[in-house]
C-alpha cells in the first residue's frame, strides 16, 4: 500500500537543505529529534517524516510540529514496508540542494546542517561533510565519543571506493552526515538487506570525497531498540523484511554484487570504473586471504591441543 501525505509546505522554492527522518514506532524520543531539527542555525529548510505504519503515538506527535512549523512534511506507510523503504522515501521526496537522513532516536547539535554545508559550499569535489558523534543510551545519557569515523579524501575514485568498502563498519557517515543532493541521486539508494547502507557510501565516495568535520555536533542512541548491531540477526532480517523467517543468507556476497553494481553504474569513465571495479575484485582476494589465515590459525590451535 502506498503512502499517504500530509503535507503543510507552502511556496514552489526549493530549500537550501532537506532533513529526512523514517520513524517506526519512534515515539520515545522523536519529540527530540524534531526539536534539534528546528533549533538549527540554518533556517532554509525542510524537515520530510516518512512514518513506517507506526502504532504509537508517532503521528500526533508530528501533527503537533505540523501545527507549530510549516516547513514540516508527514508521509506515512499505512503498512510496515521495512526499514530501507522508509529511509529512501525521504530522500526519494527532498526538494533541497543538500540532503540530510536523521534516525528519529538520534539528535544534532544547532551548528551541524551550517558547518557541513558550508564545506559542500566551498569544495565542489566533496559529495557528503559529517561530524564527529558521541554515543548516548536509552535514556540520553552521554558515552564515549566514537572512534570508528574517518575521512575519505584520496583523489582517485577507486582508492576512495576501496577505502569505505574496507574500513567502514560504523556508518556515522550516513546518519551524522549531509550529502550533496545531486550525487546521492545518482545513486540507487539503499537496498534492502542488513548493512545496505555500507554499498552506498561506497557508491557515494566514487563520486567525491567525504570530509569529517573535527567538532562534536551530533548524538547517537545505542542499545538493541534502535541499534542494528545490538540486535539477533533474526531482529536485523526483520528490520528489513518484516516478513521475514529466518536472517538473510549470503550476506557478504550480497554486499559484494551491490559493489560491482554500484561500480560500473557510477557516472565515471570506462577506465575509472574499470579501475574501482578491480579494486571490489582486490577487496575478494583479501577477504579470502583472512579465511585462509583463519583456517591456518585453527588447525594450528587444533594441533596444539592434540598434543
Amino acid at each position: 500500500m502506498g503512502a499517504t501525505s500530509d503535507n503543510v509546505v507552502s511556496g514552489a522554492s526549493e530549500p537550501l537543505v532537506s532533513v529526512g527522518l523514517p520513524v517506526r514506532n519512534g515515539a520515545r524520543h522523536l519529540a527530540q529529534a524534531i526539536d534539534s531539527v528546528l533549533a538549527q542555525s540554518v533556517d532554509d529548510l525542510e524537515l520530510i517524516v516518512s512514518d513506517n505504519a507506526s502504532t504509537d503515538a508517532t503521528p500526533d506527535i508530528v501533527r503537533h510540529y505540523m501545527q507549530r512549523d510549516s516547513r514540516i512534511r508527514y508521509l506515512r506507510f499505512e503498512v510496515n514496508r521495512g526499514a530501507s523503504a522508509n529511509w529512501n522515501a525521504v530522500a526519494q521526496q527532498a526538494r533541497g540542494r543538500y540532503f540530510k537522513w536523521l534516525a528519529a532516536s538520534d539528535e544534532m547539535a544547532p551548528a551541524l546542517l551550517a558547518r557541513c554545508i558550508g564545506v559542500l559550499q566551498a569544495r565542489p569535489d566533496v559529495v557528503l561533510v559529517f561530524a564527529r558523534t558521541r554515543w548516548m543510551d536509552a535514556d540520553g545519557q552521554s558515552l564515549e565519543l566514537c572512534d570508528k569515523d574517518f575521512a575519505v579524501i584520496a583523489d582517485t575514485p577507486a582508492e576512495r571506493f576501496a577505502q569505505q568498502a574496507r574500513d567502514l563498519s560504523i556508518n556515522n557517515q550516513i546518519n551524522a552526515g549531509v550529502i550533496r543532493m545531486h550525487a546521492l541521486r545518482r545513486t540507487r539508494l539503499l537496498a534492502n538487506y542488513p548493512s545496505d547502507d555500507l554499498v552506498l557510501m561506497a557508491e557515494l565516495a566514487l563520486q567525491g570525497k567525504i570530509v569529517l568535520l573535527p567538532q562534536e555536533l551530533f548524538r547517537r542512541r545505542t542499545g538493541a531498540e534502535v541499534s542494528t548491531p545490538d540486535r539477533t540477526p533474526l531482529q536485523s532480517a526483520r528490520h528489513y523484511n518484516p516478513r521475514a523467517k529466518r536472517p538473510p543468507r549470503l550476506l557478504s556476497w550480497r554486499r559484494q554484487a551491490g559493489r560491482y553494481a554500484a561500480c560500473w553504474r557510477s557516472p565515471l569513465p570506462l577506465h575509472e570504473r574499470l579501475r574501482a571495479l578491480l579494486a571490489a575484485s582486490g577487496l575478494v582476494y583479501e577477504a579470502w586471504q583472512r579465511r585462509q589465515r583463519r583456517a591456518r590459525d585453527w588447525l594450528v590451535q587444533l594441533g596444539r591441543s592434540k598434543a
